[in-house]
């Protein structure tokens, strides 16, 4: 059995050099369509393509390059290879990860919160862990991220059932930690369980300490986006947990991306956006609850999506047609006044 398995790690490592390869080839190709005007009665041809938020239509004369045919027939052949590795990295992942790995103690506490039924209660994981468990359950591509810092998202106000997670993580032999803005984190077993809050209005100076759970949450920026579409998912035995719909998650960090500091950080956030949206791109119900949150959230919200869409497509680059099919549905919204 273990033979087996490596044989099928060896498989998919060829699928992923492989994937590798073409996106770089996909780099070099150009893209667009060819159209033809007819001016003063001559006929003309022009390449069109996104750049960025524009429109453009590159002259090509009044003759078709037929090294540029050549080359738009090429990219869309590697367009559909591409596209074939990708659904067998899709398959052999699911061969290889049948369930999410857990250490005895972090199994242990999501076990709890599932025998309470807290996740019924709104709370959600997301974060790193939310796109590990994509990465495991759905066709999404990999990213390898650290997964160390486990991000659970608590609705507040806290309208819900009353149970003692403080308590029980240090029954479990996680150490409480309290931040400057008196919000609490927990670490152990080479864990950080952390606890976010969505932040409203002007913000707090203080994070707030909720009583049904001992937990004083960080509150944030656009954790409400991530309450609007949900999913709950059995990732091992006896375990299930609340995360985001993938569309949720994509529309956040979107907006997230544009608060951090360092590129490195920007750059996780916008991959991940990336390779989601690819997955709520092809998924019609994912799809239109894409669109959905996009006609819910503030004229501010979509301008700032745009900025990180237009910023994505100058960080990874071979990525560009996710990110203009992602501007492209946005174009289509009616204008918010």
């Amino acid at each position: 059995m273990e033979d087996f398995r490596e044989s099928i790690k060896e498989t998919l490592e060829f699928f992923l050099e492989e994937e590798k390869r073409l996106i770089s080839l996909l780099a070099s190709l150009p893209r667009g369509t060819i159209r033809k005007k007819k001016i003063n009665g001559h006929v003309y041809y022009y390449l069109k393509y996104r750049k960025g938020e524009e429109i453009v239509e590159e002259y090509l004369g009044s003759t078709i390059p037929e090294d540029l045919v050549k080359k738009l027939r090429m990219r869309k052949e590697v367009e559909k290879e591409l596209a074939e590795i990708r659904k067998n990295i899709v398959y052999l992942k699911g061969k290889i990860y049948k369930n999410v790995s857990l250490i005895k103690p972090l199994e242990e506490f999501l076990k709890i919160l599932t025998k309470e039924n807290l996740w019924d209660e709104g709370i959600e994981i997301i974060g790193a862990w939310c796109f590990y468990i994509y990465e495991r359950f759905l066709p999404i591509r990999s990213y390898p991220v650290k997964t160390q810092d486990i991000d659970i998202l608590i609705p507040y106000p806290y309208k819900g059932k009353m149970f003692d997670i403080a308590n029980h993580l240090k029954h479990l032999g996680f150490r409480e930690h309290i931040n400057p803005d008196y919000s609490t984190y927990f670490t152990g077993y080479g864990l950080k369980i952390e606890f976010i809050a969505p932040e409203k209005g002007r913000g707090h100076d203080k994070s707030p300490y909720i009583k049904q759970l001992g937990v004083s949450p960080q509150m944030l920026r656009y954790m409400n986006i991530l309450f609007e579409e949900s999913m709950v998912i059995s990732i091992a035995r006896g375990v299930k947990v609340r995360i985001p719909s993938p569309s949720a998650f994509v529309v956040h960090k979107l907006l997230v991306a544009s608060r951090r500091k360092t590129i490195g950080k920007k750059e996780k956030d916008l991959k991940q956006a990336i390779f989601t949206a690819e997955y709520v791109l092809k998924k019609q119900e994912e799809r239109d609850k894409f669109i959905g949150l996009l006609r819910k959230v503030p004229k501010i919200w979509l301008k700032t999506i745009r900025k990180n869409l237009v910023e994505a497509k100058s960080i990874i680059p071979q990525e560009t047609e996710i990110a203009d099919a992602l501007v492209e549905i946005m174009d289509s919204l009616p204008h918010k006044t």
